[in-house]
């Protein structure tokens, strides 16, 4: 299962989408989003965002 944003508590700030190594994640409206086609759900968008706003 691929990556999923909990959106109540994502700003937007765009991390996650800076250290996606499959560019699965873009920032639309201030909320991430996940391709899930692209996620290969190496985790380290959870790691790093700074909002525990990811979980896979």
């Amino acid at each position: 299962m691929a990556a999923m944003v909990i959106k109540t508590l994502c700003i937007g700030c765009g991390v996650c989408s800076q250290m996606c190594h499959k560019q699965a994640i873009t920032i639309r409206v201030k909320t991430a989003h996940v391709d899930e086609n692209l996620c290969d759900e190496c985790e380290e968008c959870v790691f790093t965002c700074p909002n525990g706003a990811i979980t896979v």
